[in-house]
């Protein structure tokens, strides 16, 4: 595993122009799965629910991350939390035991239960009963609540660092780019359990977030929509995130304003937005795993979970302006929107399963990047920077692209 880092590290360098795929091994390998967990998915910042998930006290959502079972739970006091499920007793999940299927992923109470020995919690995390066990000697309830998963709050989207250690969220990048968008007053109007996939995760996120592929398996779903070649990809900037835009194409364009082609729509379009802000929808992701599609009158957002080497958890998020809930045919149109997702989200999931399978090939080797597929360089660079501690941010060396060049061409013809 050391030597794949490495080469991805060495990868990380090249320019775009010269860029090149991931070795296969980082989509399949358990070693290299359990460093990812360890350095970026207990590490960094990962958007695990929306605070309407939790919309009244008591109410919860339970949600496991690399093997960390947590709880986002709204208290009596309306304010949301993130806490560990583990009882700090014997270490059961509170949910488990005899937990129904459905209470166990989601529900309100007044406080949890432990299922082996009955202690319980408030919503806030404070331990309310510890049976017989006022006859230990110095046992003090207070220190013994569950422990608090850091998280914070950003435009409604609810991030976790389980580790703590992690800088302060920073989503000043994306703020800039989506200018009069604010998730703040958004809400989910639907959303679409596409369950679970055998398809690691950076294969997903590879193809949510690249263009070029429009032009193959999405030919005549999202190519008419967002044509390759009125897509403008964003200047990489950042080491944790892309985005590009994706403009209407003048095939299934609704007409045209200020000079833009505006994007067609199933609901109004947010009333702040310009015309061209109007003419297309941001294409984003904040690595690993959180991922956007801002769009005049619906935002999918994209839940996705790791959920072992091969596989991965998705559920589809639409949030629509939360003024425009109640407007004329309303779940017509927000229905309109799931099918048309599913449409090319089973295109997308068909493709992703065959490039899952073929990793393996001995032949998966020595391919090259599109300009059109930056987001898969620049989540090399993320890669590189969470397991071996690369700075893509600094100057590269002509001798380290000299290297990465010889290390990509040793890697395509080994």
């Amino acid at each position: 595993m050391d030597a794949v880092i490495e080469q991805i590290a060495a990868q990380s360098k090249l320019p775009l122009e010269q860029a090149v795929p991931l070795p296969v091994q980082a989509y399949w390998d358990p070693e290299f799965y359990e460093r990812e967990i360890e350095q970026i998915f207990r590490s960094d910042w990962v958007c695990v629910s929306r605070v309407e998930d939790v919309p009244a006290p008591g109410d919860y959502l339970a949600v496991d991350l690399g093997g960390e079972p947590m709880i986002v739970v709204r208290g009596q006091d309306d304010v949301v939390r993130v806490l560990s499920r583990v009882c700090r007793h014997r270490y059961v999940d509170l949910l488990g035991g005899k937990t129904s299927p459905d209470k166990r992923a989601r529900g309100c109470a007044e406080w949890f239960e432990c299922p082996y020995h009955s202690w319980t919690y408030r919503p806030d995390g404070s331990l309310l009963n510890a049976p017989e066990m006022l006859e230990r000697p110095d046992f003090d309830r207070h220190d013994y609540g569950l422990r608090p998963i850091r998280h914070e709050i950003w435009q409604g989207f609810v991030f976790v660092n389980i580790d703590g250690q992690a800088e302060p969220l920073d989503m000043s990048g994306f703020e800039q780019i989506l200018d009069q968008y604010d998730f703040t007053g958004w809400k989910t109007a639907d959303v679409v359990d596409w369950g679970e996939s055998t398809v690691n995760w950076k294969i997903m996120v590879e193809n949510y977030a690249e263009c070029y592929h429009h032009i193959g398996i999405h030919k005549e779903t999202l190519q008419p929509l967002w044509p390759i070649g009125t897509v403008e990809l964003g200047e990489p900037t950042g080491r944790d995130w892309f985005y590009s835009r994706m403009k209407a194409g003048p095939e299934t364009a609704s007409g045209e304003e200020d000079g833009y082609l505006q994007q067609p729509s199933w609901l109004p379009a947010h009333p702040a937005l310009s015309a061209y802000q109007r003419s297309q929808s941001l294409l984003m992701v904040k690595f690993p795993m959180f991922m956007i599609v801002p769009s005049p009158d619906i935002t999918f957002w994209f839940k996705a979970i790791p959920t072992g080497p091969e596989t991965h958890r998705l559920e589809v998020a639409l949030m629509v302006p939360e003024q425009h809930f109640g407007v004329e045919n309303f779940e017509e149109s927000v229905k309109e929107a799931a099918d048309f997702f599913r449409t090319f989200q089973a295109e997308d999931s068909s493709i992703n399963e065959y490039v899952q399978t073929t990793t393996r090939s001995m032949n998966a080797r020595g391919g090259v990047l599109h300009r059109h597929e930056q987001a898969i360089w620049q989540m090399q660079k993320y890669l590189a920077w969470r397991l071996a501690g690369v700075d893509s941010d600094a100057p590269v060396a002509d001798d380290d692209v000299a290297a990465a060049q010889g290390a990509a061409v040793l890697a395509a013809t080994s």
